[in-house]
């Protein structure tokens, strides 16, 4: 749901090197070993195979100002891999007769630019144009505080549409939050009704449910992101706003559980499966294409707050695999490549963060704040110790880790920054910007 400095990269697809071990629950425990040794996430994972949990594990803590560890009943947000869960619930409507894939926006929710235009469909695929309400830039002003239903309608009904309906597709959480409001309208019951009725109650899932503030959930992680103390709470959204998009909380097991059951019909009947299933520029209702070398997996990622999460089947080999991390200054997606590079003994080196040391002299010499004409925001640079920070224009700073005496990364992000005299040059995905100091 929330915006990074930039955009994160997420994709199942890496530079694969030799192997370091053949048991894959062993490849495994190494590879948390040496993120959890490094500090770089806490979370928990767990992987299914032929319907049984094969490996489970959680590091880091949930609570780290009380010191709770994580543990297999921690719960976390899961962001927008809710929107799975409301996409089966449509179809479960849908397979009711309640409405059809064609049914128009506008018998719900007229006000909506367009709405005479936009079928089920295009909201459950992503191609309605309707602008997604967390791009605004006052998303951050009020996302903390509870919002009324009307007034989320509100914000959507006032944005301009990002293109003409069908006319190509864009994610936006708009599409969800409008989804579960029509479970709601279609049932006469709340969507964490519908959720526990249609979902969890049948498939005996007890911590999955509509979120709550952490301090109210048992079991309840906070998230947290990196900052010069250590590992920093975040601020938490409130879960009136993301509704269908985004506002369910599960555990890595339960998570599993659904989407084993999702794919052995247990909670459709084959012909919506087909039609949930069927990727239109690489969506399909509610999931997309997860592929990883010849295999083809479906799932969903997830991101709310500094909470990061991501759900994937494959069907060829009845993996299911989730993880859910309240903390990481690594990348969910390399994660997601060493846990199936051991489960499908592919080759993958462990991650190295060795760290270069750098004169304090020298680092304090590249603080300061850089701006460029190619972005829309600032980059302030600090410095605590020997620690760099990077900040953009109302973000959360995050660090630096040193690879030589002027180039620096953000590992999470696949951020690099390499520092010149008044100047750096900021590298992520192939693109980079030159910014110059002010």
């Amino acid at each position: 749901m929330r915006k990074l400095f930039l955009s994160l990269l997420l994709c199942c697809a890496g530079l694969w090197l030799p192997a370091q071990q053949s048991n894959p629950v062993a490849r495994i425990d190494s590879l948390l070993n040496v993120l959890n040794e490094a500090g770089k996430v806490m979370g928990s994972v767990s992987i299914f195979m032929d319907g049984e949990e094969m490996y489970q594990r959680s590091i880091g803590f949930c609570n780290v100002e009380k010191g709770l560890k994580a543990d297999n009943s921690s719960v976390y947000r899961i962001g927008s891999i809710s929107k799975m869960f409301t996409a089966v619930m449509i179809l479960q409507l849908i397979e009711e007769q309640k409405l059809s894939t064609e049914t128009m926006l506008s018998a719900f929710f007229p006000a909506i630019p367009n709405a005479s235009q936009i079928t089920m469909d295009q909201l459950l695929g992503h191609r309605s144009g309707i602008h997604s309400i967390t791009d605004d830039s006052l998303y951050l002003t009020y996302n903390t505080k509870f919002q009324s239903k009307e007034r989320i309608l509100d914000l959507i009904s006032s944005g301009k549409p990002d293109f003409q309906p069908g006319e190509k597709t864009a994610y936006s959480n708009s599409n969800f939050i409008l989804l579960g409001y029509i479970i709601e309208q279609l049932t006469e019951k709340t969507y964490a009704e519908n959720l526990a009725l249609r979902i969890t109650k049948p498939l005996g899932l007890t911590r999955t449910a509509v979120g709550k503030p952490a301090s109210q959930l048992l079991g309840g992680c906070y998230s947290y992101h990196a900052g010069p103390d250590g590992w920093e709470v975040s601020s938490e959204t409130d879960m009136s706003i993301p509704g269908g998009a985004g506002a369910i909380v599960s555990t890595p097991s339960e998570l599993n559980l659904f989407i084993q059951a999702l794919f052995n019909g247990k909670l459709l009947r084959p012909a919506s499966m087909e039609i949930m299933t069927t990727l239109h520029d690489h969506f399909g209702y509610g999931i997309f294409a997860m592929p990883f070398y010849e295999h083809k997996g479906f799932g969903h990622t997830g991101g709310i707050d500094d909470f990061v999460a991501n759900l994937a089947w494959f069907p060829d080999s009845s993996y299911a695999v989730a993880v859910n991390l309240n903390g990481a200054s690594f990348s969910l997606n390399e994660l997601m490549i060493g846990l199936l590079s051991a489960l499908y003994d592919k080759p993958y080196t462990l991650p190295k963060f060795q760290t270069a040391v750098v004169d304090t002299k020298l680092l304090e010499s590249y603080t300061g704040t850089y701006s460029s004409p190619a972005l829309p925001i600032k980059l302030t640079v600090s410095r605590k110790d020997q620690q760099l920070f990077a900040q953009g224009t109302g973000q959360q700073p995050f660090p630096l880790d040193a690879s030589d005496e002027k180039t620096f990364r953000f590992d999470l992000a696949g951020i690099v920054i390499v520092f010149t005299e008044n100047s750096l040059t900021l590298q992520q995905g192939g693109s980079q910007f030159v910014m110059t100091k002010e």
